[in-house]
Order: C-alpha cells, then sequence, then structure tokens
C-alpha cells in the first residue's frame, strides 16, 4: 500500500512539474510574440529600420545566404536597404515549428512567408525557414542570432512546409 501511495505522489508531483514549466512556456511565448514578433512584423513591413534594429541585440549575429554579418554592420545593412525606394508592398507572416525557452533564452525555429504586391496586381511569394536564438536583457526579449535559408537540403521551402507550423496569430 505504501508503494502504490508513494507513485501515486511521485506521479502527481511529475505532472504538476510538467503542468507548470508548460504554463510557464506559455507565457513566454506571448511576451516574445508581443515584444519581437508582432513589432518584428509591423516594423518590417511598415520598412521602419529604426524599430527593426531596436528588436536586435547590439551584438547581433545575422547569417543568410547572402553571408555572416554581425552588430553595427547588419543594422547598417538593414538602415540603408529600409531606406531604399521600393516599387511593391512586403507582408511578412510567420509559422512556428519548435520553441523552446529557459528564463532569458529562447531558440525558435519557424517559416516565414513574404508576399510582394507590385504596382499592378500580380503577387509573388516567397518562402523561407528560420532559426532564432532571443536574449532576454532588461526585461525585453531580443534577436541575438538569426538564420535563414529559403531550401533545405537543396529543397525550396514551400506554401506546405508553411501550413505545417503553428500560424503566429494576435
Amino acid at each position: 500500500m505504501k508503494r502504490a501511495y508513494s507513485l501515486l505522489i511521485f506521479f502527481i508531483s511529475i505532472t504538476s512539474i510538467f503542468s507548470q514549466a508548460k504554463i510557464e512556456s506559455t507565457e513566454i511565448t506571448k511576451e516574445i510574440d508581443q515584444q519581437v514578433w508582432f513589432p518584428f512584423i509591423k516594423a518590417y513591413n511598415s520598412r521602419d529600420w529604426k524599430a527593426f534594429n531596436d528588436l536586435q541585440t547590439d551584438d547581433v549575429l545575422r547569417v543568410n545566404t547572402y553571408g555572416m554579418r554581425m552588430g553595427s554592420e547588419y543594422k547598417e545593412k538593414i538602415k540603408k536597404n529600409f531606406q531604399k525606394p521600393v516599387s511593391n508592398v512586403e507582408q511578412i507572416e510567420f509559422s512556428f515549428a519548435q520553441r523552446i525557452h529557459k528564463k532569458n533564452t529562447a531558440y525558435e525555429i519557424g517559416y516565414y512567408k513574404v508576399t510582394y504586391k507590385k504596382k499592378n496586381p500580380k503577387f509573388k511569394t516567397h518562402f523561407g525557414m528560420f532559426h532564432v536564438v532571443l536574449k532576454k536583457e532588461d526585461g525585453v526579449w531580443r534577436i541575438a542570432q538569426d538564420w535563414d535559408g529559403d531550401s533545405v537540403n537543396g529543397k525550396p521551402i514551400t506554401q506546405q512546409d508553411f501550413d505545417r507550423g503553428e500560424y503566429l496569430t494576435k
């Protein structure tokens, strides 16, 4: 009887620990969405380089098919690119494949979808995959490392891949 009671207490304790961890992770996810992803979408879509750069740590590491940039070098490139006149409107969306969080560090993997609307009514859509490391500094989440690409093992990212992720919604 003591053994059954001990097992029951153990099971309840483990369940409680996992439930608490899930609640904490959900709270961190919501906080990251509010502090990083929703402002990222707004800044990207409006080409607001100041707001976009504020979402990155000062020593951010950015890697993509064009190479690797760090800190101020990356932020200056964003400033220059966002200030260029454009003939199309870009809208970015995200879906997430995995989101792992600790107290002040997060690692998230997901997909992005950028829709380009040119002055004529045609749309073009571009898909990619990203991996980011986020750090919480002075109570605020920021992107510390950001990698993205439009293919995995030579296979292009598609709408089907994007749809497998969990959509970012308000």
